[in-house]
Formats: structure tokens, C-alpha cells, sequence
């Protein structure tokens, strides 16, 4: 069990079968078990994203989007969202934590490497404070960057 959570941290991300959406399931879950948040994922509809270079840098966002969510907002929820329409694939990490102070935003090495991570793949990174209180991270990728394809045998 040790070696292969080892092996995944090392490449989370199956280009097989729902290999972006298997890993952020998977992620919340371990984040739920870890941490003692309540952390889930959504996705509305079955896709395959068939390029491993983005899949990996997706799931990198979320994973740390979820560790400043704990680390630095004190987050107890966690959403994490993606879907896709006929000209992107979006993934949304919300969380319920204490917000991003105004005076950091964009100034910390995460959210730097967020940014980072998303250039690198062609997408369009955001992060804004949620009305009340909380975070959310959005990263929008152009199917132009992503090759993806239906998978009707998809779980939900």
C-alpha cells in the first residue's frame, strides 16, 4: 500500500480510462481521511483527457489548492470541481477557509507555481476570495491545448 501511494505521488495520473477524474477522487478522498475535512469532488460528465503532461499539471493545481486551503485558510470543506464545455475544461477548487488576504494574492510561492503549472499547459489561471469567506482557485484549459474524447463506460 506505502508503494504504490509512493508510486502515484510520483505520476498521479493514469492517461487510461478516466485517469484526471480517477486521481481527483481519489485525492479528496485521501484529503478527507488525512486531514478531517470534508473534501469531494464533482464532475458533471464522463471525459478522457488524453494528454498526461496536462492531466499531471491539473491535478498538481488541485492538490495544492487543497494544501493552502488547510494549511493557510483553515479550511473544514472542500469542493473540487471539473467539468467541461464544448471549448474548455475547467477545474474549480473552493474552499470554505478564511479567504486570501488581500495584501498576498498572487504573492506566495504555491500560488505562484499554480500560475506556473497552468502556463505551462496553455490554461487560464485565477484565484479570488468567495463571497463571506473562503477561496477559489479556477483553471480553465482550451480544448485547442487538451485532446479529450467522450467515455461512456464513465462512473460518476
Amino acid at each position: 500500500m506505502l508503494t504504490r501511494t509512493l508510486a502515484r505521488g510520483l505520476h498521479p495520473v493514469e492517461v487510461e480510462a478516466e485517469g484526471l477524474a480517477d486521481a481527483l477522487q481519489e485525492l479528496a478522498r485521501n484529503t478527507s481521511e488525512q486531514f478531517q475535512v470534508t473534501c469531494e469532488f464533482e464532475w458533471a460528465e464522463p471525459l478522457l483527457l488524453n494528454d498526461a503532461t496536462s492531466s499531471t499539471h491539473l491535478y498538481r493545481i488541485a492538490q495544492e489548492a487543497i494544501t493552502n486551503a488547510i494549511k493557510h485558510g483553515k479550511a473544514k470543506r472542500i469542493n473540487i470541481g471539473l467539468n467541461k464545455t464544448d471549448n474548455e475544461l475547467s477545474l474549480v477548487v473552493t474552499d470554505d477557509g478564511v479567504g486570501l488576504p488581500e495584501n498576498r494574492r498572487g504573492q506566495g510561492l504555491g500560488l505562484r507555481i499554480m500560475a506556473y503549472r497552468a502556463g505551462m499547459i496553455g490554461a487560464n489561471f485565477s484565484i479570488e476570495r468567495v463571497a463571506g469567506s473562503g477561496t477559489r482557485v479556477t483553471c480553465k484549459l482550451p480544448f485547442k491545448q487538451a485532446a479529450t474524447s467522450e467515455n461512456h463506460g464513465a462512473k460518476n
